[in-house]
């Protein structure tokens, strides 16, 4: 075999491992990418993982509007919810005005896709309520938690604002 062909039956054999090399690597991304991501904490691919018989924090926080004469307070500041479990949690109304006050709880949840994890089945927010001079009143919320939570969602905050409704 003359030198020539002998030459390039080595540049042959190396570029076929160059090749071989190349599709090895592109087949072993996915994987490496994952783990690459998993590592630093930004995979955002398994966002929507779910995880049955997960845990989930739900804290309470409660405000009143600017001007509103009441005060609220969340008797049952944080939860420990499980999948498919129901929570249950109570609030202090009080009415610190010498007047009857009609107050309406406006609820929202942080983080927002919260408020599809956690179904309300019974709130003092869902009408109007009637508080009498200096009246204390204990109510309640309860909520059915998902059978399906996130993975990385570790807590939710379901927080009420008391407005006065109909001056």
């Amino acid at each position: 075999m003359s030198s020539l062909a002998h030459r390039n039956q080595k540049l042959a054999i190396r570029l076929a491992v160059i090749a071989l090399l190349m599709f090895g690597f592109g087949y072993a991304m996915s994987p490496l990418y994952t783990a690459f991501c998993k590592a630093l904490g930004i995979d955002q691919a398994q966002a929507s993982i779910v995880q049955s018989g997960a845990a989930l924090r739900v804290e309470f926080d409660a405000n009143v509007a600017s001007g509103v004469p009441a005060t609220i307070q969340a008797l049952d500041a944080v939860q420990m919810a499980k999948a498919g479990g129901i929570v249950k949690a109570r609030f202090l109304l009080v009415n610190t005005s010498d007047q009857p006050l009609k107050l309406r709880a406006i609820p929202s949840f942080a983080p927002v896709r919260a408020a599809g994890l956690l179904q309300k089945l019974e709130c003092f927010c869902f009408d109007e309520l009637l508080l009498q001079v200096n009246e204390r009143r204990e109510v309640t919320v309860v909520l059915l938690v998902a059978d399906q939570l996130p993975v990385e969602m570790g807590a939710a905050t379901l927080s009420y604002t008391l407005q006065a409704v109909g001056k």
